[in-house]
């Protein structure tokens, strides 16, 4: 089996049973005795803004400008709005990545060649999760449900003179499951390091995983190349429409993204995080195809109001 081969049906698998979860926990809602069993009411609703900054490093690559691969380094940032029960989970996130990329050329005796991008990705994502009753318990708390993100990019690369700005849109409906597991110490404890003897008190910790694997996939791609000269309609002259005149929807290719965080409560109400987010998308469009992937690492802070 080739690689392409394995990640395909590696997506198809991890596709199904994900919406194979995402529907048992909607069956699971509507039933008499259904596994979202605890009232809302009784349920401890907590409200948060989060704040986020990270470093993130992408890789991508156009065929409708250059086969090549971009590599690089750059900066993160998001603010979002999280209101979190043990039964449910709601957030509307916006986050925006900056980056400066190398092309990667092919060794050379001969050539030395360089090429550098700038690369800006914007985001908005709405997610709604429901706790799965069934399969978790005191310690592990398990989520289904959905998130909607859309993805703008904006490629500038001067060597590529006509081609220099690049630009996508990737939107993607996506099936969701979270773990967040207990991981909380208890009770006092007392290390024994020689020298020093720290006393280690109760805390609250929780680790939480999540995978988000897209079921409708969308991109807004130009067609066969991005320099592309229409005509001018009777008094159109907008130079938006005239740029953007070449790019047409299509519904294809696929999206995953993974997310492992480590999260610590403060006595105020209050929280803090690290985590690491993988997020891979291929987007065919109609002639030629674009596809990304980025590592990311980054720190968040969860102020937690205690009104709405």
């Amino acid at each position: 089996m080739n690689r392409n081969t394995f990640y395909t049906e590696f997506l198809k698998r991890a596709s199904l049973i994900t919406v194979f979860l995402f529907f048992m926990g909607l069956q699971g809602k509507g039933q008499a005795n259904d596994n979202f069993v605890i009232p809302d009411t009784l349920s401890p609703t907590n409200y948060y803004t989060q704040l986020s900054l990270g470093l993130m490093s992408p890789i991508y690559r156009d065929f409708a400008t250059s086969p090549l691969y971009y590599r690089g380094f750059g900066l993160y940032g998001s603010s979002a709005w999280l209101k979190h029960s043990e039964l449910k989970e709601r957030v509307f996130k916006m986050d925006v990545g900056f980056s400066t990329t190398s092309a990667v050329f092919p060794e050379s005796d001969f050539i030395n060649l360089n090429g550098s991008a700038t690369w800006v990705n914007l985001n908005l994502s709405y997610q709604r999760l429901w706790k799965l009753k069934s399969i978790s318990n005191i310690k592990n708390n398990v989520k289904v449900g959905g998130v909607v993100v859309i993805s703008q990019n904006v490629r500038l690369n001067n060597s590529l003179y006509n081609n220099a700005l690049g630009l996508e849109n990737v939107s993607n409906a996506m099936a969701s499951a979270q773990l967040m597991r207990d991981i909380s110490r208890t009770e006092t404890k007392q290390l024994n390091l020689l020298i020093f003897k720290p006393i280690l008190k109760p805390v609250k910790r929780d680790v939480r995983f999540q995978i988000n694997v897209g079921i409708l996939n969308f991109n807004y791609r130009p067609g066969y190349a991005y320099s592309y000269d229409s005509e001018l309609v009777g008094t159109e002259t907008n130079p938006f429409s005239w740029a953007l005149s070449n790019y047409k929807w299509s519904m294809n290719g696929w999206r995953l993204n993974t997310q492992i965080e480590y999260f610590t409560y403060l006595p105020n109400g209050n929280a803090r995080s690290l985590a690491y987010v993988w997020d891979a998308a291929h987007a065919p469009g109609k002639f030629e195809a674009f596809q990304m992937a980025s590592h990311r690492i980054q720190y968040t802070l969860y102020f937690n109001r205690k009104k709405r």
